[in-house]
């Protein structure tokens, strides 16, 4: 398809018919001329009447035409056009997104990838007129985004783009674009540079409207090694002070190369506490555990730290938790408290106990205790009950003592917020311990090994848990399962079969330490750390509902969006873009600090896997309105044959001079050409 820039000069082509009538009425003016001898007329009749004349006239005709035809379309100025919207010969708005994520600040041929995006989104608005308008975007969303630009104003705007934490699809900047390309109701031009990460350039995710053409621009990235550290998490996640930590620390190699001996250092509240290494082979994940101790409760702070060049924001992993001074507890009794418990307990400055009554028991308290027992009750009431469905998620620790007679229906309601676990009947007859679950934390630390000599209790009469597979903790001889535990939505439900008295030999024998365990196995609800961009749920009992939340650091103080559950003390937190490194901050409220909260960067931006020019240009090729233009190109005169499509005047300029030098030449040597034929012949 050709299109015109002048089609009104096209009206000029009735010219051609001037030489064809010149060509077919002759106004030349005979004269006399006077021969002696007839012989010469004939010669002159023959050699005008011959096919050779008249194919000379014939071809300088042609000649005549094509000068004209060539001159015409000269200044009808022809072009083929980009596609269908550069016919349309509207003047176009130009959207420009530069992706500044981390991975560009590795180097490319012509620099730092960055800065060489920076420069081609200059060259791209200068090969444009003054009177386009534009659009930028970058992975840092900002308030102008949706503004229409002028060539100074986002020239000055690209000048500020700085590499950021955000990691954005280009499916998601594709939406903005339809926005304005809908705002325009014209053609939008859409220029993506970028260094092609196949994490977040989804190209092929795309359906491109037919009013945009987008066009990639990719710079490749050289860099071809890098490890992150991609996580980390306890073993156990209960947080005892004094008390040995093994955390587990993931660290990934995204090179082709073996990475060996790299050392690793773990800081808890800027303190170095532990140093190890690992080795990773090449595309692949190793684990190393590091153990440490902290004297410290409250908030704990902690980072772990590799040296990896030349991408460094991968390098730095931080997470926070927080250990109890003491663990609140509350023993809801019928009759009266357990004194086996009450023993254990006593005198131990890791626990706070509050014995209650169930009679008198204020259930909006709950959630002020981590650890809430019901000691031998013969009823659970239904409001008890409910009271511990709303401390879902809270990450509080159940331990039901059932005593030697029970309302089974009562208690198996209470199961029911945690499974299918239930209370069928009552077995009379003598049961000794068979099986521990040895992998479980509660015992590991008072079981050594198995020995084929091991004494078990015996426990004299117990209740029948059906529905208990691998929930199991203690196993009874004949089958049926003396402790089980079973957890939900952050919440854990520990079980005893029996009430726990003095015929019960389980009260009184070396497994009863477990106990000490079960009430330290309180869950860690809020994560060690989140990723920044993200919003985030934590459980925060000690909020007052009516005040701002706050999180801050040596550096920042922000007002996050936020929505409290005074029910459940959830949080949900959004601090929208406010943070944008990675670090330990705190959650204040009036200047009390209620918890710590880590951000790190997002890691897809640590796998180097990038699309070539061929692989992006196999995915542009199923749609007209995408192309690709490598680094090496023209840049300038390949965004104006986009603009404006590709120009022909130029061949139409040589076409018509071909033409009249045709004209000339025929005219010119024609007959001396026929007559040295003639001569050889």
């Amino acid at each position: 398809m050709i299109a015109f820039k002048n089609p009104e000069y096209l009206f000029f082509l009735f010219a051609i018919a001037i030489p064809i009538i010149i060509h077919l009425f002759s106004f030349r003016r005979y004269k006399k001329v006077y021969f002696h001898n007839l012989q010469f007329i004939r010669e002159i009749q023959i050699e005008q009447n011959s096919t050779k004349s008249k194919l000379k006239e014939l071809l300088i005709l042609a000649a005549r035409i094509a000068t004209i035809l060539f001159l015409v379309l000269t200044f009808a100025q022809p072009y083929i056009p980009y596609n269908k919207k550069t016919a349309n010969n509207s003047k176009p708005t130009v959207a420009i997104y530069i992706d500044n994520s981390f991975s560009t600040q590795a180097e490319s041929s012509l620099g730092v990838i960055l800065n060489v995006e920076k420069e081609k989104a200059r060259e791209i608005i200068d090969a444009y007129s003054n009177e386009t308008s534009f659009y930028l975007f970058s992975n840092t969303a900002k308030s102008t985004d949706l503004r229409e630009k002028t060539k100074d104003e986002i020239k000055k705007e690209i000048q500020e783009i700085h590499w950021s934490p955000n990691t954005t699809l280009l499916s998601d900047i594709y939406k903005k674009i339809q926005t304005c390309a809908n705002q325009q109701n014209q053609s939008l031009r859409w220029h993506i540079i970028t260094d092609a990460q196949k994490s977040t350039c989804d190209i092929a995710e795309i359906t491109i409207d037919s009013n945009v053409v987008i066009t990639i621009h990719p710079i490749e990235n050289l860099s071809k090694t890098n490890l992150s550290i991609d996580s980390c998490y306890f073993e156990n996640l209960q947080h005892i002070s004094g008390e040995t930590e093994n955390l587990t620390v993931r660290i990934s190699n995204h090179s082709d190369d073996i990475a060996a001996n790299i050392p690793i250092k773990l800081f808890i509240n800027d303190t170095v506490k532990a140093i190890g290494t690992t080795s990773v082979k090449a595309h692949s994940t190793n684990t190393v555990t590091l153990q440490y101790k902290t004297a410290q409760t409250g908030i704990i702070s902690g980072y772990l730290q590799i040296e990896d060049y030349p991408i460094l924001y991968d390098n730095t992993y931080y997470f926070s938790y927080y250990i109890e001074k003491q663990v609140p507890i509350i023993d809801i009794y019928e009759k009266i408290p357990n004194k086996y418990i009450a023993a254990l307990c006593k005198d131990k400055p890791t626990f706070s106990i509050q014995e209650q009554d169930v009679r008198a028991i204020d259930y909006s308290q709950l959630r002020s205790y981590s650890v809430i027992i019901l000691d031998e009750l013969q009823t659970i009431p239904s409001g008890l009950v409910d009271a511990i469905a709303k401390l879902n998620g809270m990450g509080k620790t159940i331990i039901c003592i059932p005593s030697n007679d029970v309302n089974q229906n009562s208690y198996n309601n209470l199961f029911k917020l945690f499974g299918n676990q239930t209370i069928t009947g009552k077995d009379t007859s003598a049961a000794k311990i068979a099986e521990i679950d040895r992998k479980s934390s509660i015992f590991s630390s008072i079981l050594d090994k198995k020995e084929n000599n091991t004494i078990y209790p015996e426990i004299s009469q117990h209740y029948v848990l059906t529905n208990t597979q691998n929930n199991a903790l203690i196993t009874l001889h004949n089958g049926h399962a003396y402790l089980t535990q079973l957890a939900r939505k952050n919440n854990t439900l520990f079980t005893f079969a029996s009430a726990m008295t003095s015929k019960n030999a389980f009260a009184t024998s070396p497994l009863f330490m477990s106990f000490y365990n079960i009430l330290l196995a309180t869950s860690a609800v809020n994560g060690l750390q989140h990723t920044i961009g993200n919003s985030c749920e934590l459980c925060l009992p000690n909020l007052q509902n009516d005040e701002a939340l706050h999180i801050t650091n040596k550096e920042l103080d922000i007002i996050p969006q936020f929505r409290i559950d005074m029910q459940t003390a959830k949080v949900l937190i959004n601090p929208m873009q406010q943070i944008t490194k990675d670090g330990n901050y705190f959650i204040t409220q009036k200047g009390t600090t209620i918890n710590g909260i880590s951000y790190n960067y997002d890691r897809s931006e640590s796998q180097l896997q990038f699309y070539t020019n061929d692989e992006l240009q196999d995915i542009l090729s199923l749609n007209e309105n995408a192309n690709l233009i490598s680094q090496e190109t023209n840049l300038s005169a390949a965004i104006q044959e986009q603009a404006e499509g590709k120009n022909l005047w130029r061949i139409m300029l040589v076409c018509t001079i071909i033409s009249i030098l045709l004209e000339i030449a025929l005219i010119l040597f024609y007959d001396k050409i026929i007559q040295n034929k003639r001569k050889e012949n």
